[in-house]
């Protein structure tokens, strides 16, 4: 009987039985595999067995998703470059120690990188910290710490021409 041998789905998941942590971790695989292209509130809800409404009745639009998975690409960055930094006590080591970082979160969150700062996901994600980023400010801290104590041998007035040059040296690599 053809009827039996058709797949079954799964049954629907219950209204009201889905949480915005599974709804954001459900986002976060989907770009993981296929990227931001890759993402609607359809697939969402397919990969999560509801309706296509469900995830709305969590949040308002996709972008709203878009923004917590920069938010948590943000802190996750962070921590990385902080335990980078903290990592060696020479400023040229900790600037070492922090590249290598960036180069690692940009190589094992592919997706969300490019979400996070490419031209399309940039605008995004400067909406979302309209101050400096805090990972940007760990980058900062480094390089101004390094000048004021001597060890880069630069003056203060330099520091936004080094700390641009750096950033731009260090992203184009990536």
């Amino acid at each position: 009987d053809s009827a039996d041998t058709a797949e079954k789905k799964p049954p629907r998941r219950a209204r009201g039985s889905l949480s915005r942590d599974e709804i954001v971790r459900a986002a976060f695989d989907i770009i993981r595999v296929d990227g931001v292209e890759g993402l609607s509130m359809r697939r969402i809800a397919d990969k999560l067995g509801c309706s296509v409404a469900s995830p709305y009745a969590h949040f308002e639009n996709q972008e709203e998703i878009l923004r917590i998975l920069i938010t948590n690409g943000e802190k996750i960055l962070t921590q990385d470059l902080r335990k980078a930094q903290a990592s060696a006590t020479d400023v040229y080591d900790q600037l070492d120690a922090i590249a290598h970082a960036y180069w690692n979160f940009a190589s094992e969150n592919r997706h969300l990188h490019r979400l996070m700062f490419s031209a399309s996901g940039g605008k995004l994600y400067r909406r979302s910290f309209p101050t400096l980023p805090t990972s940007y400010r760990v980058f900062l801290e480094t390089i101004r710490r390094g000048i004021s104590s001597g060890t880069i041998p630069h003056p203060r007035k330099s520091y936004p021409a080094i700390a641009s040059t750096m950033w731009a040296w260090m992203y184009g690599l990536i």
